[in-house]
């Protein structure tokens, strides 16, 4: 069991790191100019999607993740339950990592440094979820015989 939890580490890893490096190669091709804009009057008008859909990716992880781990069985076994929780994770995740890159694809279509802040608002959340062995016993109330496993 315990390379199912590497596996996810580096999964996550990959995940965040894909993510960041994207962002540093917008941010470095936009440099000279990009801008920073909040008001809504004078951005082009779909604009508003990229932090709403910000928002939305962020609301959907939490929920759909929420959701998988109540529907894994108490009673079933160990690896059973860490494979439910792999499933959770990933979608829990790949919804976060949507989330940044629609931000960064809307910051490169536009120049417009605005969006970068709901891009880094769902990396912060990405990083955050990072799998850990404490978290997954915690997620998946695993006691003591499966916990030496891990």
């Amino acid at each position: 069991m315990n390379t199912k939890l590497k596996t996810l580490q580096i999964i996550h890893l990959a995940l965040c790191s894909g993510v960041f490096l994207f962002a540093l190669v917008t941010v470095f091709l936009n440099r000279e100019i990009m801008f920073f804009d909040a008001n809504p009057q004078t951005n082009s008008p779909f604009n508003p999607i990229f932090p709403i859909m910000g928002l939305i990716t962020i609301s959907a992880s939490i929920f759909f993740y929420r959701n998988l781990i109540s529907k894994i069985d108490k009673s079933a076994s160990a690896d059973i339950k860490i494979n439910m929780y792999q499933s959770a994770f990933i979608i829990s995740s790949a919804l976060l990592e949507g989330g940044v890159l629609f931000n960064i694809v809307g910051f490169f279509m536009t120049h417009n440094s605005f969006f970068l802040i709901f891009g880094l608002a769902n990396f912060v959340f990405l990083a955050l979820k990072r799998p850990t062995k404490d978290k997954l016993i915690s997620a998946l109330q695993l006691q003591y015989p499966d916990t030496e496993a891990l």
